[in-house]
This record gives C-alpha cells, sequence and structure tokens, in this order.
C-alpha cells in the first residue's frame, strides 16, 4: 500500500520539508489525497493525505491550530501545509502536538500548486491499486486452473502459501488434514495439538465491516502463535477451513492486508469448488434443488401439498414471502477467453454458474435471508424471501452484497437483473418469475447490459410494449423515423440520440448541448436535420411527442419479440 513516504519520493515533493513524525513516513497509508480547509468536520477520510494553505484560519494561529488537531483526529495520514502567503512559519505548538502525536506534517512550498500535487498523488494511488488488482486477478484466475484441472489440496496449498509467505494447511470440517504446503510441519503439530486438546483455546472472530470474509475469520493463540481459521462454504454448508500460521502476534493486522483478504476469498471459494466436485451426494442434491426451484418458476406441480413436503426434503420454507430475481451475465465468453482456460467453454461455464450459485448462499448467509436459487441456459434465477413491509429493501440490500461478491469473484463480469413483485397464492413463484422475466427483457432494451430493473417501475413500457403490437401504430413508428434510422447508419450522425436527450430536455437546447457535449450552433444543425427528415417540427408539442412515441416504441420493439 501507497505510504507517506512514497508520496514525498514524487517528483513533484522534491522541494517538500518534514517537520514532524519522520519515523512514522513509511508506516502510514495512503488512500486518498484533498485540499482542505476550514471547517474539517467530517469531509476527511481515514488515511487521507492532506493539503492546506492556511487560508481558512484568518492569520490566527489558534484557528489554525485547532484545525491541525481536527485533521489529526480525522484519521488523515499526513497534512502538507503550503508556507508562504497565509503560512510565513508552522507555530511550534503546532509541530509539537503533531510530534506528540506522531503525525507527520510536512511543509511545501508556496510555489508548488496542489492541482498538481493531488494529481501526482492520485495517479500513484490508483497505479498501486491496478497492480494489486492484477496481482489478484492472476492468482484468481490461477486457482480457478488448478482447480478445473484436478490439482490436489497439497498443490493448491503450496501455492496459496507461497502467495501469502505464510505456512498453511486445508482441512474439512471435521477437522482432518486434506492438504499442506512444503512449510507446514511446525503448523500440523501445533494444529494436532489444538484439535486433540481438552482444555479451552482463545478463539476470537475478527470483525471488520470493511470485508465480508473478516466477518467470518476466527483467531486462534495458540502455543505462542497466532492461528487463523478462514471458513471454506459452499451453498449453505460449512465445507472445511483455510488454516494459516502468524507466529509474530503483531504482524496479524499487517497480514490482513486488502490484497492478502482478497486472495484468501478467492482461495476459499475455489477449495469450495474442490469439495463440492469431490461430494457427488452434495452435486446430486444440488441438482434436485435446482430442479424443485425451476418447477416452481415454471408453475409445474399438481399438488400445493406435495410440493410443501418436498421443499422441506431439500431444506425450504415455501411458506415465507418471496420475490423472484433473474440475473444474465452478459460477458461470460469473453471472460472465458481473457482468462485463457485450458477447458471447454461449457464446462468453464458450468462451474462459474455453480460458483455464483455458492456467493448467492453466502450472501443470503451474511444477510440473514433463505434464498432458493438455480441456473436456466444463461440465466440465475433466485427465489429471495423478503418482508411484507419492506419488500424491496430487503431484496435490494441483498442484490448489493451478491454484486460486491460476485464483482471480486468475476472481476469486470456484468449482470443485468430483473426484480419480480411478491405474489400470493400457489402460483406466486410463477407468477413473480414471469415479472422477473419481463422486468429483464426490458431493462436489457432499455438501459442495456448490466441494468437491475424492477417490473413495478415498467409501467410504461408494458403499456408502449402494447401499443407497439399494432399493426398501424408499426407502420406510424416506421414512417416517422425510418430516414433518421437511415440517416444514423450512414452518417453515424447519432441523430436519434439527440432527439431523445431534447425532448428528455423539453426543448431546452443549451441543456441538451451540454449533455451531448456539442457546440450549441452544432446541435441547432443537427434539430434541423431531424426535422427535415422526419417533416416534423420539434417547437410543436404534438409532433415531438410523436417522434419520441416513435423512437421509444423502436426501441422496445425488440424486447417484445423475445
Amino acid at each position: 500500500m501507497l505510504t507517506v513516504q512514497d508520496v514525498l519520493e514524487l517528483d513533484i515533493l522534491k522541494g517538500a520539508k518534514v517537520r514532524t513524525a519522520k519515523n512514522k513516513l513509511s508506516k502510514q497509508p495512503v488512500e486518498w489525497v484533498s485540499i482542505m480547509d476550514i471547517p474539517v468536520e467530517n469531509y476527511i477520510r481515514k488515511n487521507e493525505f492532506v493539503l492546506n494553505t492556511g487560508a481558512g484560519s484568518g492569520n490566527d494561529m489558534d484557528v489554525f491550530q485547532q484545525f491541525v488537531e481536527s485533521v489529526y483526529e480525522s484519521g488523515a495520514s499526513a497534512l502538507a501545509i503550503a508556507k508562504g502567503k497565509y503560512i510565513k512559519e508552522i507555530p511550534k505548538s503546532v509541530l509539537l502536538f503533531a510530534e506528540d502525536k506522531e503525525f507527520p506534517i510536512i511543509e511545501i512550498p508556496w510555489e508548488i500548486r496542489f492541482a498538481e500535487i493531488s494529481h501526482s498523488i492520485m495517479n500513484k494511488i490508483n497505479r498501486d491499486q491496478n497492480k494489486e488488482m492484477q496481482i489478484v486477478e492472476n492468482i484468481q484466475q490461477t486457482l480457478l486452473n488448478m482447480i478445473l484441472s484436478n490439482q490436489n489440496l497439497s498443490k493448491i496449498a503450496d501455492f496459496v502459501g507461497e502467495k501469502l509467505g505464510q505456512s498453511l494447511i486445508i482441512v474439512d470440517k471435521a477437522n482432518v488434514i486434506k492438504g499442506k504446503s512444503i512449510n507446514a510441519k511446525d503448523l500440523i503439530e501445533k494444529w494436532n495439538h489444538y484439535t486433540a486438546a481438552k482444555e479451552v483455546v482463545s478463539r476470537v472472530s475478527l470483525l471488520n465491516s470493511q470485508h465480508p470474509l473478516l466477518t467470518r475469520i476466527e483467531r486462534i493463540n495458540l502455543l505462542e502463535s497466532v492461528i487463523l481459521q478462514i471458513p471454506i462454504q459452499s451453498t449453505n454448508r460449512l465445507q472445511g477451513y483455510l488454516i494459516i500460521e502468524i507466529k509474530d502476534e503483531t504482524k496479524v493486522d499487517s497480514f490482513l492486508s486488502i490484497q492478502n483478504v482478497s486472495v484468501l476469498e478467492h482461495a476459499s471459494t475455489v477449495l469450495a469448488m474442490w469439495f463440492l466436485r469431490e461430494n457427488a451426494i452434495e452435486e446430486t442434491k444440488m441438482k434436485l434443488r435446482g430442479d424443485f426451484v425451476w418447477s416452481l418458476a415454471k408453475g409445474d406441480f399438481s399438488s400445493w401439498d406435495q410440493k410443501i413436503s418436498q421443499a422441506k426434503s431439500l431444506g425450504y420454507v415455501l411458506e415465507l414471502p418471496y420475490i423472484c430475481l433473474i440475473g444474465t451475465p452478459e460477458n461470460l465468453q469473453e471472460l472465458f477467453q481473457r482468462n485463457n482456460s485450458d477447458t471447454s467453454y461449457e464446462r468453464w461455464k458450468e462451474s462459474m454458474l455453480h460458483y455464483i450459485q455458492d456467493e448467492i448462499f453466502l450472501a443470503a448467509n451474511l444477510s440473514k435471508q433463505k434464498v432458493m436459487t438455480t441456473d436456466h441456459r444463461n440465466d440465475i434465477i433466485i427465489f429471495v424471501e423478503t418482508s411484507l413491509t419492506s419488500k424491496f429493501d430487503k431484496v435490494h440490500n441483498f442484490l448489493d452484497l451478491l454484486n460486491r461478491r460476485l464483482n471480486k469473484l468475476l472481476p469486470g463480469v456484468i449482470l443485468s437483473w430483473g426484480i419480480g413483485r411478491c405474489h400470493e397464492g400457489e402460483k406466486r413463484f410463477s407468477d413473480s418469475f414471469i415479472d422477473a422475466q419481463k422486468a429483464l427483457q426490458i431493462g436489457r432494451k432499455k438501459d442495456g447490459p448490466g441494468c437491475c430493473t424492477n417490473y413495478e417501475d415498467t409501467r410504461m413500457e408494458r403499456a408502449l410494449l402494447r401499443i407497439a403490437n399494432d399493426k398501424e401504430m408499426s407502420e406510424i413508428v416506421n414512417n416517422t423515423i425510418h430516414s433518421l434510422l437511415k440517416y444514423d447508419e450512414q452518417k453515424n450522425a447519432n441523430l436519434i440520440e439527440t432527439a431523445m436527450v431534447y425532448n428528455a430536455n423539453q426543448g431546452k437546447t443549451s441543456q441538451t448541448a451540454r449533455d451531448l457535449h456539442l457546440h450549441r450552433h452544432t446541435l441547432l444543425y443537427r434539430l434541423k436535420k431531424i426535422e427535415s427528415l422526419t417533416n416534423l417540427s420539434l417547437f410543436n408539442p404534438e409532433d415531438r411527442f410523436l417522434l419520441e412515441l416513435s423512437i421509444k416504441l423502436w426501441k422496445l420493439g425488440e424486447a417484445s419479440e423475445e
């Protein structure tokens, strides 16, 4: 992670002078940079490199000292002060305070522009973050390939241990060792002692809201070492643990960096796939569950009582209120080609869909909601428990958590979602499924890949689709915008987009020009071209309505065919 020392080594800060806490520079992380003045309030984030001119203090050094203290209390990494126009000399009381708190204060020549400093620091932060993300993505892909190529757990343990710089073992849920890294001899002895010991051993959960995995890691203090126990879970069941030894207790926090936690999370999820593959009974049960959920979605059953009984045998409860979600991964083929996998696309895709379903159950566990899920063709179907008082709040909270986890699992994946309604009666699952299908179709057509569309928010589109099916209306739409479509195709002129934005801005040319990043004269030329091609006047509200309606019906036309 970037530190204050790294920031000071940037070319733009060669003339900077460190006035306090020189020994802390390499230990102070920098995640953000800001130009801040009085008042501080809650505008400064933790680990932020703060730039200040002193202008807000009005030459009142007591006010300036209060500002410095507020910056420190906000958790900033350091405070850089431009010496010159407003601050001739940094007060000794400020320096004494900062030195006592081990808070770096840096003196910057007045001539250096803050914008250039901020730009340089953010570039450095972004480069470092991209490097870390690339490293994690490479590790993730290697782990996936190792699983798909049937590597044993000891080889996987070796690889993960090497990347983390620690010895580790992999155990099943009965604490039986299934795989070990080469250097894990001491750890194995301690683990065997732990599992055989009768006495109570100190176990503490590492609660941290910044990353879901940290809420599930347990720390075990054992024989002068710290053992981290990372759960391996699939669907809603524990499969085993990843066990890591940290010999120096003071290095636990530094070990649990963002990059290492991401590696652990990927390793845990990939290992869950291994356990699933080895468990034929569980695979069979998953298939039965998937078939069951699909039958609910299709309304394919004769007896509701029989369905309730079947649900109980699979661990499901049908009496709760549910809402259907349908998700479509839009770019799995692209991700497969990017990953250069040795297996076939169909096999890789099947593994990824199982992997996604594991994440669905983990997200449900974290949000304390019941879910039923399956995949059908390229769609992920989820029935998620909701509340009769706040139906969509619980669903959206679940979906937000799931999307965050899936973005870590498959960086770059694009998912489109359709959300149904909560129905009653024996057909409530199939009715909600039909809602979600329609919402997904409309959302993908209206907003494109990556959409998230509620059925209840598609009233206008559903009404338009009804109109679009009328033969005479189809002729009107074609006569109205055919010339625009042809012109756009030949000239790449974006007249359709121009008309849509112009209508959205209620005919305001200045706002439309800003939204389209066009010169006003260019916009006026486009508007005249639209009028000449359609024989409509954009100043006539009825003509403008007809044009807007025709464009909307054209855009939704394909959705009615799907």
